[in-house]
């Protein structure tokens, strides 16, 4: 396999060329690790200490562009979290997930910014500060136009996904991001936060959301309190079984919670349900 490395001020790439498009291995400055409150207080869960060195010093993320994307029509990024004791790697395998994303046939780039590494750890690092995710977008687009993988006139939306820890990150991107969030797919997630995703559905109409929850993942309380503060609120949303959901109800409502018989790390592929959410939110 031929290996190319390729540096852009802040960026160094690994290009992965695969089957079915491009896939690529980039480091930003501006990526959520290394962070300065991790390596002055280290992780520690379950009296185990998780160091900065071993689980805080990933700076990478993974892009992947299917070779059906269209750089001169309308287009979106899919930005992806992991969650506890995963890294890129091992939850693209164990979730399919650029399988999944390819399978959905959308006109949107792939990309999956390393989290806490193989910790048990819902922190965002310094895509919690404001402006820091935005820089890094600002590299990642930076690598794609010279990769002429797109051009410079278009303004892109976004769509944030993520299993279960991974509720935290997207929330504070919610606040500091200055793309336009057009889906919140959270999967077995909603561990905290209520009010910082109620406040961006409120202040965004045309953004979507779909909770998928679980008996034994942790988050059914919390979907329940938000489904009875929408109740209060008076906000129509769709609440039913992931068995029972069809494709037109996924694409029809805004706002979404599906109660999943399913276990906690079963909800993001077992249904291909990366695949049917992604499709519902275009």
């Amino acid at each position: 396999m031929k290996i190319l490395i390729i540096t852009i001020w802040s960026l160094c790439c690994l290009n992965l060329s695969a089957q079915q498009g491009k896939s690529f291995r980039i480091t930003s400055t501006y990526a959520m690790f290394p962070d300065s409150i991790r390596n002055k207080e280290p992780r520690i869960y379950d009296g185990k200490t998780y160091t900065a060195s071993e689980h805080y010093n990933d700076s990478s993320a993974y892009i992947f562009v299917p070779d059906y994307f269209d750089k001169n029509k309308p287009f979106t990024y899919v930005v992806y979290f992991h969650g506890w004791g995963n890294n890129i790697d091992s939850a693209l395998v164990q979730y399919k997930l650029k399988e999944q994303f390819y399978n959905a046939q959308l006109n949107a780039i792939f990309i999956f910014p390393e989290g806490p590494k193989n910790a048990p750890d819902s922190y965002g690092g310094k895509f919690e500060k404001p402006d820091t995710f935005n820089y890094f977008m600002k590299d990642a687009e930076q690598f794609l136009k010279r990769e002429k993988l797109i051009t410079t006139k278009q303004q892109a939306n976004i769509i944030y996904a993520g299993h279960s820890g991974a509720y935290r990150v997207m929330s504070y991107l919610l606040l500091h991001s200055t793309y336009n969030c057009k889906g919140i797919l959270l999967f077995d997630a909603l561990y905290a936060e209520l009010e910082k995703f109620s406040m961006y559905l409120q202040m965004h109409p045309s953004c979507k959301l779909i909770d998928i929850y679980t008996d034994n993942g942790g988050t059914i309380q919390n979907s329940k309190i938000l489904m009875t503060d929408m109740l209060a609120w008076h906000w129509p949303f769709l609440s039913t079984e992931e068995d029972d959901v069809t494709q037109s109800q996924l694409k029809t409502n805004r706002i979404i919670f599906l109660h999943s018989k399913n276990k906690h790390n079963d909800v993001v592929s077992l249904n291909n349900n990366f695949t049917r959410f992604l499709q519902a939110v275009f």
